[in-house]
């Protein structure tokens, strides 16, 4: 997958009008993301995605951070939308879930193993659940 094929396929699986949102929920997302996986892994996986993927996840500047190894599904989406300027936690389910099964399409089996790993329970589950959605629509990028 293509970064263009990876956005319009974030735009159509997480319910959004347009490649813009896309972009800004990826970068949301992500960036939010890069902040519930420890230090290793999340090098890993910029390292395994294209570089302005990499570059959300690598750049989120907390003063103090502390990973929360208890982080709620809730709360992970609350942030993530709250980063892609938007206040709805459950509408960021969408987009969300969308951002986590495309970028499984750019890394191997191992790291999204790892991945899931790292973060915490109920997050993990959450993308888990993001790796059957690719499978069940994932012709909605290959003809592009």
């Amino acid at each position: 997958m293509d970064l263009d094929s990876y956005y319009e396929y974030v735009r159509q699986t997480g319910n959004l009008r347009t490649v813009q949102h896309a972009q800004r929920w990826s970068d949301g997302v992500l960036r939010t993301f890069g902040t519930a996986l420890d230090g290793k892994t999340k090098r890993a996986l910029a390292k395994a995605l294209p570089k302005e993927l990499a570059t959300s996840v690598k750049d989120v500047f907390w003063l103090l951070h502390f990973r929360d190894p208890n982080l709620s599904r809730e709360e992970f989406l609350q942030q993530a939308a709250r980063r892609s300027g938007n206040s709805s936690s459950e509408f960021a389910a969408y987009p969300t879930l969308a951002v986590f099964s495309g970028i499984r399409q750019f890394i191997d089996p191992d790291l999204q193993r790892r991945v899931a790993d790292s973060l915490a329970p109920e997050l993990s589950k959450y993308w888990e659940q993001a790796g059957t959605l690719y499978g069940a629509l994932g012709t909605v990028v290959e003809g592009h």
